[in-house]
C-alpha cells in the first residue's frame, strides 16, 4: 500500500475554532525532512471550525486532510483516523494542545524509524507539559525507557503523555462505543495493547504543550461518567484483567455493577471478568447506583 507521508498528526476536534490556530501555527513552523499530514476529524462542530480549516487548506502551507462527521465522540474519531491516515504512524494531538517546538515532528518521526521493524513496539511516546521545560511531572529516567502502558507508573509516567502509534497495530484494537454514548476511556484500548506485550519507547522530552480547558475531557470527567455509563462499566470490567488485589477487584466489580445499572444494562455483570465476585457484590453496586442518581440530580 502506497503511503505518501512518514507520519500523520491526528486531531479530533469539536467546537475548538478558538484553540486550533495555536496547533496550526506550531505545525506550520515545523522544520523536518520527514513528510507529514495533518488529519483533522471535525466531530460535528457548530462553530466556524470548518471555515477556518478550509482557509488553511487554501493557504497550502502544510498538507491538511479534513473530514467533518456527525458528532460521535473521540473514540469513534480515532477509529476513523486509523482508516483515513496516509502514513504508517499516528501522532494524536488534541485540538486544545500544540507542539512544543519546531523539531517535534522530526524527532518523533526519527524515533519511529528506529522501532518500525521491531514487532515488540507499538510506538513511541513523549511528555506533555505546561512549557517546554516544565512537564506535568518529572519521570524517573533521564533519556528514554522501553515500557508497556501498564508499566508507566514505576517509571514516573503516571500522567497524561502523547504517543505515536503504529497504525497497523492500532487497527487491531478498535474502540467499542455503546449506542447512545460518545465516549469510552482510551485506557481500555491502550491497556489491551499492553496486555498483549507491546511496548512504547518513552522519551523524557516535552513534545506537546497542553492546557486543560474548563470544557475539556479531563476537567469534565464527572460529566463524562454521567453521560457514558457503559463506557465506564467496560473500563472497570477491563481493569479486572490485571487487578489482582481483592480490595481492587471488589472496587472494580462494584463500580461495574453501578455503571451498568445507570446505563440500563443490568445484566452486564454476567459478562464480567469476575462474574461470581460481581454477583456477590451486586447489592453494593445497587446502592452505589442509587446514590449516584441522587448526586446527578443535585449536580
Amino acid at each position: 500500500m502506497n503511503q505518501p507521508y512518514n507520519i500523520t498528526v491526528f486531531t479530533p476536534t469539536y467546537n475548538r475554532a478558538h484553540t486550533l490556530p495555536a496547533l496550526y501555527k506550531s505545525l506550520v513552523e515545523q522544520i523536518t525532512k520527514h513528510t507529514f499530514e495533518w488529519l483533522v476529524i471535525d466531530d460535528g462542530s457548530s462553530d466556524n471550525t470548518e471555515e477556518l480549516v478550509k482557509q488553511w487548506i487554501c493557504e497550502n502551507r502544510i498538507t491538511i486532510n479534513y473530514h467533518k462527521v456527525a458528532n460521535g465522540g473521540k473514540p469513534r474519531a480515532i477509529n476513523r483516523a486509523v482508516g483515513l491516515a496516509q502514513s504508517p504512524f499516528l501522532f494524536i494531538v488534541d485540538s486544545d494542545d500544540y507542539l512544543a517546538d519546531n523539531t517535534v515532528i522530526d524527532f518523533m518521526a526519527n524515533e519511529c524509524q528506529k522501532i518500525k521493524d521491531d514487532n515488540s513496539f507499538v510506538g513511541v511516546g513523549g511528555l506533555r507539559g505546561y512549557t517546554i521545560t516544565q512537564p506535568f511531572k518529572q519521570p524517573l529516567f533521564a533519556n528514554y525507557v522501553d515500557a508497556t502502558d501498564l508499566e508507566r507508573a514505576k517509571y514516573g509516567l503516571n500522567f497524561d503523555c502523547n504517543e505515536v502509534y503504529k497504525i497497523n497495530i492500532l487497527r487491531q484494537y478498535p474502540f467499542i462505543v455503546w449506542e447512545g454514548e460518545n465516549f469510552t476511556p482510551e485506557q481500555i484500548v491502550l491497556d489491551d495493547i499492553a496486555l498483549d506485550g507491546y511496548k512504547l519507547r518513552w522519551h523524557n522530552r516535552v513534545i506537546v504543550i497542553s492546557e486543560y480547558l474548563d470544557d475539556g475531557l479531563t476537567k469534565g470527567s464527572w460529566n463524562l461518567v454521567k453521560k457514558n455509563p457503559m463506557g465506564y462499566a467496560m473500563l472497570y470490567n477491563h481493569k479486572l484483567r490485571y487487578h489482582y488485589r481483592i480490595k481492587d477487584r471488589i472496587h472494580d466489580v462494584v463500580q461495574l455493577v453501578a455503571q451498568s445499572l445507570l446505563g440500563n444494562v443490568p445484566l452486564y455483570f454476567l459478562r464480567s471478568n469476575a462474574p461470581i465476585l460481581a454477583g456477590i457484590c451486586y447489592p453494593i453496586g445497587v446502592c452505589i447506583a442509587i446514590r449516584r442518581r441522587i448526586q446527578y440530580r443535585k449536580a
